[in-house]
Formats: structure tokens, sequence, C-alpha cells
């Protein structure tokens, strides 16, 4: 297995306010509390949480399984748990963390749950 590209990892100081302000500014998002925890949905579909797990902070997005594997054994993702058998992945943010990738990810998983459902 390939080492995790780190190259442009770093840190936020408040990594729930940044998904917050990343999220609002895609058309149509909106918060929710669900499971627990704060929701980004766009037409009624989840595309983001922020939750914790094991005791550590973690943002999830939806990537789909054909992003989900490269993610994880390439850039440090996990599989979300009880969602990665749906192509969700998360990045832990209590150390330094791919939130640039995190921002294009989360403007991809935005456009999954706006795109016309399938039949």
């Amino acid at each position: 297995m390939k080492k995790p590209v780190r190259a442009a990892f770093r840190r936020v100081r408040d990594p729930l306010e940044w998904l917050r302000k990343t999220c609002r500014a895609l058309p149509g998002a909106v918060e929710v509390e669900a499971w627990g925890h704060p929701n980004f949905k766009a037409d009624g579909r989840a595309f983001a949480a922020f939750e914790f797990w094991k005791g550590r902070p973690s943002i999830a997005l939806l990537a789909g399984a054909e992003k989900q594997e490269l993610l994880v054994e390439r850039f440090g993702f996990f599989r979300t748990p009880y969602a990665g058998k749906r192509g969700w992945v998360s990045a832990w943010v209590d150390e330094p963390a791919p939130f640039e990738l995190m921002k294009s990810l989360l403007r991809d998983a935005h456009q999954r749950a706006t795109a016309p459902r399938r039949g």
C-alpha cells in the first residue's frame, strides 16, 4: 500500500465552522441536525457531515464508490462508519487534513446530491 500524500495537509482552527462556511457557499445547501450531529443537504440528500467517531472529530462526505478507494489509499481518508458502503469517506480534522482537497470533494458531493435521480 502506498503512503498517503501529505503535501497539502494543514490545520484549521474550527473545522466545523470551516465546513459550515464551505457548504453555505454551495447553492441550496442547508444544515440539519441528524443522528446527533450537523449534516449538510441539498435537494433533500445528504452530502456532508461533521461528527465525532471514537472521540475524534471528522468530516464525512459523499465521494462515490469510484473515488473512495483512491481517497483512502492515497490521501489518508477512511471509509465512513455506517455509510462507507455507499461511497462515503471521512477525514480526521483534529490533525492536519487535506482541506483544499475536501473543498473540491464537497463541491463534487453537492453535485451528486443535486443531480437528477435515476429512474
